[in-house]
C-alpha cells in the first residue's frame, strides 16, 4: 500500500528503483498446493484491500507470475484455510470454517495446560501459517476479512510499472 502511494505520489513519487528493491525481498512459495508470494501473517495479504482494489493489478513481477495481488490474496486465504483444517498443534475449534492466523493479541504471555497439554500463549505477536508462530490465537476480523478473498475476479487485467 505504502509504496502504490509512494509512487504515485504527483509531488515526491518513490523512484521506480526503491519498487524494484522491495520486490527484492518477495519469496515465491507453494503451499497446500497453492503458489503465491509468501507472507505468513494474514493481515499482509488483506488490509491494503480495505483501501484499493487489486483486482488485476500486477508489476513486473507479479505480470512474471501470471497472477495479479488480489488472486495472491485469495491464495494465502486458501494457504490458511489448509493449514487450519490439517491443524498441525491441534488447537480446539481450527478447521474449514474457522481460521485467520496473523498480527493480533493473544491472552498471554502464560502458559497453560489445555486439555492435559502443555500451551505456551503470546501477547501480541505476529502469528503466521506454517512456520509460526501459532498459539492458537484467531483474529476474528481476519476472519470476516477472508470472505472477500474467496470470490473471484471478472475484471480485466491491468499493469502498473
Amino acid at each position: 500500500m505504502l509504496y502504490v502511494l509512494g509512487l504515485g505520489s504527483p509531488t515526491y513519487a518513490l523512484p521506480e528503483k526503491s519498487h524494484l528493491a522491495w520486490t527484492s525481498t518477495y519469496r515465491w512459495t507453494t503451499l497446500y498446493g497453492h503458489e503465491f508470494l509468501y507472507g505468513g501473517p494474514l493481515f499482509m495479504h488483506q488490509l491494503s484491500h480495505v483501501w484499493l482494489d487489486f483486482r488485476g493489478i500486477q508489476d513486473a513481477y507479479m505480470h512474471a507470475k501470471g497472477i495479479d495481488y488480489f488472486e495472491n490474496s485469495r491464495r494465502a486465504t486458501y494457504v490458511q484455510q489448509a493449514y487450519a483444517i490439517r491443524n498441525p498443534k491441534r488447537f480446539a475449534g481450527y478447521g474449514e470454517h474457522l481460521w485467520g492466523i496473523t498480527a493480533s493479541n493473544g491472552p498471554g504471555p502464560a502458559t497453560r495446560r489445555v486439555n492435559g497439554v502443555s500451551r505456551r500463549f503470546l501477547g501480541y505477536r505476529a502469528r503466521a501459517v506454517p512456520y509460526g508462530p501459532d498459539d492458537g490465537t484467531i483474529a476474528p476480523w481476519a476472519v470476516v476479512a477472508s470472505l472477500r478473498s474467496h470470490r473471484k475476479s471478472s475484471c480485466p487485467r491491468f499493469s502498473i510499472a
